[in-house]
């Protein structure tokens, strides 16, 4: 027979074991419904993500395939008009200035939209063409050093790391009114690294954050998230802004 001593005892352990049994269930039950909620969260995000992909891609695709055509037919038109006034001509050539300036317009768009190089020949040229483009019309540096000569992942991923690209370039000159931007794209074991560095005019992140203002950067920590990768940002009022990506293969 237990002595009285040791009945409290042992029902003490057992009650500890099962309070303790209780506890643990409970708190595997709720680990688990965060999990499956995070999964049906990043499902969700990327679904509306991948449909807005696709419908930019539609649309950029008429702009270019469409729209583009037609200009070029009514600039051909215009210049088949065989007219010998003075003000006609001038009229003429303003007309055609005017669709230059459109067709040039519709170009653009459509590349904001869905690069028509991402869709054509990938991201590393995709990279490389948006860099020239910035530096042609705005006054700035762009050094891009890429040392990634084969890139085999698949075309939405190719999406989603081109618009993380486009999102901190347009940020570095439209918001921080950057002038020089280093760029460097590698691959370090098993992940795809993209650092991007300016000289700009920098931010309070955590203010930022905190107050709810960073739509851009919310944005890049969402795509972000969908390749389940890793974002170090570096930044401070006056010392420029510096993103490292580190996505997985």
């Amino acid at each position: 027979m237990y002595s009285s001593e040791a009945r409290i005892y042992l029902t003490i352990l057992i009650t500890t074991f099962i309070i303790g049994t209780i506890l643990a269930f409970f708190l595997v039950t709720i680990i688990r419904q965060h999990k499956k909620r995070s999964k049906l969260y990043e499902d969700r995000l990327r679904m509306e993500v991948e449909l807005l992909e696709t419908e930019r891609g539609r649309i950029a695709s008429d702009l270019h395939d469409d729209l583009g055509p037609l200009l070029s037919v009514i600039k051909m038109n215009i210049h088949l008009l065989d007219t010998k006034d003075k003000n006609d001509l001038i009229i003429l050539g303003k007309t055609t200035s005017h669709i230059d300036h459109t067709a040039k317009r519709l170009r653009e768009i459509s590349n904001n939209i869905m690069p028509y190089t991402l869709q054509r020949k990938g991201l590393l040229t995709a990279m490389a063409e948006m860099t020239e483009l910035l530096v042609e019309g705005n006054k700035l540096s762009i050094e891009f050093n890429n040392s990634i000569k084969d890139l085999a992942i698949t075309k939405e991923k190719e999406i989603h790391i081109f618009r993380l690209f486009q999102e901190v370039l347009n940020n570095s000159i439209k918001h921080a009114n950057a002038s020089e931007i280093n760029i460097h794209f590698y691959q370090e074991k098993k992940e795809i690294c993209l650092l991007i560095k300016d000289n700009g005019c920098g931010f309070d992140k955590e203010k930022v954050m905190s107050q709810g203002k960073g739509l851009g950067l919310q944005n890049i920590l969402r795509r972000a998230g969908i390749l389940k990768g890793k974002v170090y940002l570096e930044t401070a009022p006056g010392n420029g802004t510096e993103y490292l990506f580190r996505i997985p293969l």
